[in-house]
């Protein structure tokens, strides 16, 4: 073992583990350190400038990772990970949508006692201060939040045109959801730049002598040793390979956290040994811990969308995402002097978690109730092998009871007053003229994947090569047919809610046939960024891999902390539970190590 030792060693800088790098840190008595892959990339301009966020995808800020082909889907889906110090909280759209209360209490019925909603809201307030547009603040934690109120037309129209079919405005930090929403942005008002892990989290407290931080540092197996009187394997530290192309070693005393995200958190553990022995063996890998569920359950929002022709005397900021030597020259201009503008947002805050109204009327009830019984547990078309029949049955039950609820959120809605290429003949077409475009993505996907490694070569963990991430959109076929609805709905909203629709030319439906509506989102739909469940967190029998403490099922003082814990999707973006995972993490941790 290496002579350089530390009390805490944490593997990755991302979202979760600069939160932790900050909290562990604040007892002067822990040595603790972080190793990223990525670079500190908190000096680039397009990190900071809000507008620019879509330029770091197939950046070096970014992984670029690939799904393995997918049956039901037409297109390739590309998998933008965050590789950089602040992880996806460096790359991603900004949104801070805290999920629904009744996803939080989904996981504790699981068997994760202390994950009630209130310790949940407790910790994800202690991560932010809210920054509201009256000057008022909220909180005091060290990411700060934008949250403005609708001033623009297009958001105006958005939130009153949704009241008058029914679905008032919610609070988009209180837990209750189920109508329109202007979602909360990690930008700080002040600076008019991205707030995110790295200057929230690690910037206030770099000068720390208890912290260490090093970047280009790929950490490529823990050193497990199966030494404690329990027969639990001990985490003596780990093997990384530095910037500079030399395999070393850094010890640990205390603890040895993963935080390397959905993704590569999975990867880590195999790598070490930890996963289905038949897998490991098979590349060459001395099994630890035989665990199967390693690298299973990857859950992630699917989504498609509509787009919408506006008129021509309504502003939209289509000229802007055309590039547009005016426009561009006008938005840097206004940025640079008044911070505002298509370069100062995520342009994407005009939101809605809706319920789907149609399933509650009496012709509803009667289709929710054959869509329900897609739902058997031993249906071939329903399995997710190797999950187990119990989580398979818990998952479904919690699908079920928020399909049955009006109340409930089944789709999560962003607006925004531009041409999205959902329909396009590529990702990077923009249509000449006016429009509005409504991405619409599944909340609650019963689809389940996996990631798992596909080489133990080390020289791959700092690339996206070396494994196979297969979601396998749609395999469950309520999927489908519920997002086949939530399509429907959105051109029936459109087409009647005013004021929007007096800002729209006149539209002919589309979707009014099922099965033309299905046969559009398996040509049109997309994976969001939204990864999770790989290191799910509920009791191992069930399929878990860590316990309610973040704890490694087989390993004495190993943990996992980040979205990949979260056993069930969140209804929206998931930057917001995955700074509330990251500070109950570090609760876990302090009280355990001191």
């Amino acid at each position: 073992m290496s002579s350089e030792t530390y009390d805490i060693v944490i593997i990755g800088g991302g979202t979760s583990g600069l939160v932790l790098a900050n909290r562990l840190s604040e007892d002067p008595d822990l040595q603790v350190i972080v190793l990223e892959t990525g670079e500190d990339r908190s000096a680039d301009p397009n990190t900071l400038t809000p507008g620019a966020w879509p330029l770091l995808s197939n950046s070096p800020a970014d992984w670029t990772f690939h799904t393995a082909p997918q049956k039901d889907l037409a297109r390739q889906i590309t998998i933008p990970q965050g590789k950089a110090l602040g992880g996806s909280s460096a790359i991603n759209s900004f949104l801070f949508t805290p999920t629904s209360k009744a996803t939080v209490e989904a996981w504790k019925s699981l068997g994760n006692e202390g994950w009630d909603y209130a310790s949940y809201e407790e910790a994800m307030k202690k991560s932010f201060t809210l920054h509201k547009h009256s000057g008022a603040t909220e909180g005091s934690g060290p990411l700060q939040l934008t949250l403005a109120t609708p001033e623009s037309h297009w958001e105006k129209a958005w939130i009153d045109g949704l009241k008058t079919v029914g679905l008032p405005e919610s609070d988009p930090l209180s837990g209750n959801l189920g109508g329109p929403i202007i979602a909360p942005e990690s930008i700080d008002p002040r600076t008019k730049q991205r707030s995110y892990a790295t200057n929230a989290y690690l910037d206030p407290v770099r000068n720390r002598p208890n912290l260490a931080i090093r970047t280009e540092t790929t950490v490529t197996k823990v050193l497990l040793e199966k030494a404690s009187p329990t027969g639990d394997a001990v985490a003596k530290g780990v093997q990384f390979i530095s910037k500079d192309g030399v395999s070393r070693t850094i010890g640990a005393r205390k603890e040895v956290v993963i935080s390397a995200g959905a993704i590569n958190s999975p990867r880590v553990l195999e790598l070490s040994g930890i996963g289905g022995a038949d897998l490991l063996r098979r590349l060459g890998i001395d099994v630890v811990v035989d665990n199967p569920h390693v690298g299973e359950n990857l859950q992630n929002h699917l989504f498609t969308g509509l787009v919408f022709e506006a008129r021509d005397d309504v502003e939209t900021i289509d000229a802007f995402f055309r590039q547009e030597p005016d426009a561009v020259a006008l938005a840097m201009q206004n940025y640079g002097t008044k911070g505002t503008g298509p370069l100062s947002t995520s342009n994407m805050i005009t939101m809605a978690q809706l319920p789907l109204p149609e399933l509650h009327t009496e012709d509803g009830q009667k289709d929710l109730d054959r869509l329900l019984s897609l739902l058997d547990p031993d249906s071939d078309a329903t399995r997710s092998p190797p999950t187990t029949p119990v989580f398979a049955a818990a998952h479904q039950a919690f699908v079920r009871s928020i399909l049955t609820n009006s109340s409930e959120p089944v789709g999560n809605y962003v607006f925004g007053p531009a041409y999205a290429p959902f329909d396009a003949p590529s990702p990077t077409h923009r249509a000449p003229g006016k429009y509005v475009s409504i991405a619409i993505e599944l909340s609650h996907p019963l689809s389940r994947g996996s990631a798992h490694i596909t080489s133990a070569a080390p020289e791959h963990a700092s690339t996206n090569e070396g494994l196979v991430i297969d979601p396998r959109y749609l395999s469950h076929p309520l999927d489908l047919e519920v997002l086949a609805r939530q399509v429907r709905f959105t051109e029936d909203i459109i087409s009647r809610s005013e004021p929007l629709t007096r800002y729209l030319k006149p539209y002919t439906k589309r979707f009014t046939d099922l099965e033309v509506t299905k046969d559009y989102i398996r040509r049109t739909a997309d994976g969001a960024y939204h990864f999770t469940g790989t290191c799910s967190m509920m009791p191992r029998a069930m399929g878990g891999v860590v316990d309610n403490k973040l704890r490694v099922y087989g390993c004495a003082n190993l943990r996992v902390c980040d979205a990949s814990i979260v056993p069930l999707e969140p209804t929206a973006n998931p930057q917001a539970v995955v700074y509330a995972v990251a500070e109950l993490g570090a609760g876990f941790i302090k009280a355990d190590v001191q």
